[in-house]
Order: C-alpha cells, then structure tokens, then sequence
C-alpha cells in the first residue's frame, strides 16, 4: 500500500517543481487580476513566464525583488501567468517568447509590451512609462464609450441635424485599436447609411485611413458592389468620386 501512495505523491511532488518562480505577491489567477482592475479602472500588468526559463528566473529572483520595482507594481493589479499551465492565454495575447510583459488597459487592450530579461533601471522606466501609457488609454476609452452613448442619442433624435452630427462623431472614432468600441462605430455608420448615405461622404475625405475604411465599408453594404470610392486612393481621386456619389444619391428617392 506504501508503494502505491508513493507514486502519485512523487508525480506531484514532480509538477510542483517544474512550475515558473513566481515573485512573492503576484497572483497566479488572470481572471481575477483582470476583473479586479476593470473594478478598479486600473492598468493590470501581466508577466507570462515558464519553468525552464532562465531569464524568467533572473527577472524573478533579482529585478521584481527590487524595491522600487515592488513598490510601483504594489500599485496595480499584476499576476504571473506560466504559458506551460495557460497555453490559451498565450495564444490569446500572442505570446511567442518569455519573459513577456504585457500592460494592460481596461478591456484588456496592450498599451505596452516587453520581452526578455531586463535590468532594474531598465524595466522601471518601461513599467511607469507603461502605466501611464495604459491609464490614458483608458481615459480613451472612456471618452469613446462618451461619444458613443452621445451618438446614441442624435440616432434616436428627430432633429434635422442629427445624422450629420451623430456621422461627424463616428468618424473621430473611426480608428479606435479597441475592437469593441470599432464594433460599435461599424454598427452605427450602417444605420446611418441605411438612413441616408449622402451623410457618410464627408468621411471618405477624413486623414484618417482607419476612418474611411469604415466609412466606405457601411457605404458598401448600402449600396452594393457599384460603390466605386476606394479609401486608398489619393485626395483627388476620391474627391471626383464623392461628388459623383453626392449627384447619384440626391437624385435617389
């Protein structure tokens, strides 16, 4: 009987010992270190690490030891994710080398990323400099989801000016990185254009690529194959095409 229980406390003994160093108040549990700073509207910094890394360890045992560096990681939600264990949240943020530390805005969107072994000094700087990159992205963020509800309700209005001014305020979010918030202004530029798709021209002449990408896409969907403005092409060129699109669409019932 002796023998039998010594095998499976061996094969555990075994797996706890190959598992990544994990610095001393970093959580293991993502779910909750991403819940907490959505809670907290937070940056969440998140160090992917493994077992047989020999820079993870030196990251762990000498510059996330280093009191400046506890203190300013004490600031926010952080844990340390071993990709051996969580190979899906290594797929999910692109992991392909450890150490990799990620940054995280709320909605887990990267507003900084670094990877490999770094000095005190070195990873201090990227790790306040990353905070702080992560904070206003989530003040963006927070503008956005502003407009947006703003935008809502010109949809929902009956004033005359409303679609113009509700198509203006898609189009100064027209290249949000945030897939969520691209979502919803994809959404609201095709009620629009199935509203009135002369409104959405004037986006066709926005600087921003990401925009008249947006832009032509709803435009499309209205329309059909037969809409001709590609977002690429130069200023003149889809200058000519609006205003031929401005001609067609006025003479349409």
């Amino acid at each position: 009987m002796k023998s039998f229980l010594f095998i499976p406390f061996l094969a555990i003994a075994c797996a706890l010992a190959v598992r990544a160093e994990i610095p001393a108040g970093w959580s293991t549990n993502y779910a909750a270190t991403i819940s907490a700073a959505e809670s907290a509207q937070q940056p969440a910094l998140i160090y992917f690490t493994a077992s047989w890394c020999g820079p993870c360890k030196l990251m762990s045992r000498i510059t996330l030891t280093e009191p400046m560096v506890v203190q300013a990681v004490s600031g926010i939600e952080h844990a340390a994710i071993d990709i051996d264990e969580h190979p899906d949240l290594a797929a999910k943020h692109h992991i392909s080398a450890v150490p990799t530390f990620l940054m995280l805005s709320t909605a887990e969107v990267e507003a900084e990323r670094a990877t490999g072994f770094q000095a005190t000094a070195d990873f201090f700087q990227w790790l306040t400099n990353g905070i702080s990159q992560a904070r206003a992205v989530t003040a963006r963020q927070a503008l956005a989801r502003k407009n947006l509800d703003e935008v809502d309700e010109l949809l929902a209005s009956t004033g005359t000016n409303s679609l113009p001014l509700a198509a203006a305020k898609l189009f100064g979010l027209g290249d949000e990185r945030n897939a969520t918030v691209a979502q919803a202004v994809a959404s609201r530029l095709k009620i629009i254009a199935n509203r009135d798709p002369a409104v959405l021209l004037e986006g066709l002449n926005d600087p921003r690529l990401a925009t008249r990408i947006q832009v032509a896409n709803a435009l499309r969907n209205k329309i059909g194959d037969a809409f001709d403005v590609d977002p690429w092409s130069d200023a003149a060129i889809r200058e000519t095409k609006i205003l031929a699109w401005r001609k067609a669409l006025a003479k349409t019932p």
